[in-house]
């Protein structure tokens, strides 16, 4: 019977180096925005503070990344224009880092015959990428576009492990509901606990056989 099949992003479809901390992230304001070091270091701490404070909180929507970054910058005097703080996000998150993201190839393929067996595919990813570029991310590293929707959490709205984030993105008139992560406490146990079926990823040793005999593939 066709399922919706939810991937998570990163370290299931995608592999990732640590994301770049306050002071990178501050270096890469001062230069895209050309802000004053000071104004660009004060508006990081923003929005670091105020994204540490939702996700500490699991129960908390995650706030949209551009909102919070436009938000810090216009009590600064400091307004920009939402190209160049998509821009900002998309350097200062290191998507122009040769090597930083990178495709796990493995998952791609598992992906595409799960959506060619007439099952549905999404994706679920906790991020602070906005949607437009996670997109572009998605894209340039290949990731098959056969996905139907996605919740991206940067945009705002419950994230993982809130049951919220899961009913969302599962919601539709499906018999089955599985989810792909490598996450034991973010990915699968907040699924299992609605009755998803789940199936576990290790970035180091991906194998997606679980999953394709799961699908009947």
């Amino acid at each position: 019977m066709p399922a919706v099949v939810v991937f998570d992003c990163f370290d299931t479809l995608v592999t990732s180096r640590p994301l770049p901390g306050p002071r990178e992230f501050t270096a890469c304001l001062t230069d895209v925005l050309a802000l004053e070091r000071r104004c660009a270091k004060e508006v990081v701490e923003a929005v670091y503070t105020t994204l540490f404070t939702a996700m500490s909180d699991r129960s908390a929507l995650q706030p949209p990344t551009l909102d919070l970054l436009d938000a810090a910058l216009r009590e600064r005097g400091a307004a920009r224009e939402k190209a160049e703080l998509e821009k900002a996000l998309w350097y200062a998150l290191g998507c122009e880092e040769p090597g930083r993201y990178a495709l796990c190839a493995p998952a791609a393929e598992a992906m595409r015959r799960t959506a060619a067996a007439g099952h549905t595919v999404r994706l679920l990813s906790n991020c602070y990428l906005p949607g437009s570029l996670m997109r572009r991310l998605l894209h340039r590293v290949r990731v098959p576009a056969v996905y139907e929707r996605a919740h991206f959490t940067a945009d705002g709205g419950p994230k993982k492990p809130d049951p919220r984030a899961f009913r969302f993105i599962g919601e539709g008139d499906f018999e089955r509901r599985v989810m792909v992560g490598d996450s034991e406490e973010i990915d699968l146990a907040p699924a299992a606990a609605l009755g998803w079926e789940t199936v576990r990823i290790h970035p180091a040793a991906p194998d997606l056989t679980e999953l394709l005999a799961l699908l009947d593939l």
